[in-house]
């Protein structure tokens, strides 16, 4: 793996498995002077290139085995051995090197384990190496798994929310004493038609827009019952509100006789104002 040296993921890199790679040999010469040239400019590849090294060395260390005593003489009888099979080929004759006894004899046995460790050493070593690969795709499994999770958990709750809102409305729309009210068109926006479904009972009504336009920037719709010939504020309402009907709300108003819809500025106004009046509706017209 060669990375390009203006962008570098630093964590990327890391875990990449690259400087495990360097420390056992196994990288190639591009490697080899990417890891020295990075780990110059990026404190934490040097820092981490330490632990590796300290690392592998501590394992070399714990899983060094010291050979059996009989190991040293079994491979010298066995070069003794080779030694006598003749060749076929013509000899020629060379004077005999002398070979001290003692300098052989003197050979530290610690030196068979270390060649028997560092085979080991370089067996686990790239294990380590896949080991940390494999590690860093799991940590990036985990992390799109915890992700679709969430993601799942977003939409289950707005499943839930939306369902309460239905159960809300259905309970004003099946209740026994609720009425339909339909206001129409006013000569602002003639063609324009919003159903009001008002409980006497719970005095609760929503509303859903069959046709009306959306409002100009900065203005939404606001609600009023017309009783004793007074407008009162019932409530404001953006257009995706009206569009898809409304969430129950209360109309506490009693003995009114209509219902009209406004347009005005954002937040409301405390009157209506009636050259913007859009809808309206009669409740003696049911």
């Amino acid at each position: 793996m060669v990375y390009t040296l203006s962008v570098v993921d630093v964590k990327a890199y890391i875990e990449s498995g690259i400087l495990e790679s360097y420390v056992l040999g196994f990288a190639s010469e591009q490697e080899v002077q990417e890891v020295r040239c990075l780990s110059h400019i990026y404190p934490e590849i040097a820092e981490e290139l330490k632990l590796v090294q300290e690392g592998i060395e501590k394992m070399a260390t714990q899983q060094a085995v010291q050979p059996p005593v009989e190991l040293k003489n079994t491979i010298m009888a066995a070069i003794k051995k080779e030694a006598q099979i003749p060749s076929s080929k013509p000899q020629i004759k060379q004077e005999a090197k002398i070979v001290s006894m003692q300098s052989t004899a003197a050979v530290n046995p610690w030196k068979w384990g270390v060649a028997a460790s560092l085979v080991l050493l370089f067996g686990v070593g790239a294990l380590w190496v896949n080991t940390r690969i494999d590690n860093g795709a799991i940590k990036e499994q985990l992390a799109q798994l915890d992700k679709q999770k969430q993601q799942d958990n977003q939409v289950l709750t707005a499943m839930l929310v939306e369902q309460e809102r239905l159960q809300e409305i259905q309970k004003v729309l099946t209740e026994p004493s609720t009425k339909t009210i339909v206001l129409n068109g006013t000569t602002m926006e003639p063609n324009a038609e919003v159903h009001v479904m008002w409980s006497s009972n719970d005095n609760k009504a929503v509303m859903v827009a069959e046709k009306i336009a959306p409002p100009p920037p900065n203005m939404q719709y606001q609600l009023w019952v017309i009783a004793d010939g007074v407008p009162k504020s019932v409530g404001v309402f953006t257009y995706d509100e009206l569009d898809n009907m409304t969430e129950p709300f209360e109309v506490m108003t009693t003995d009114f006789t209509a219902f009209a819809i406004t347009l005005e500025k954002m937040g409301g106004s405390p009157t209506p104002t009636l050259e913007k009046m859009v809808v309206m509706g009669e409740l003696a017209s049911l």
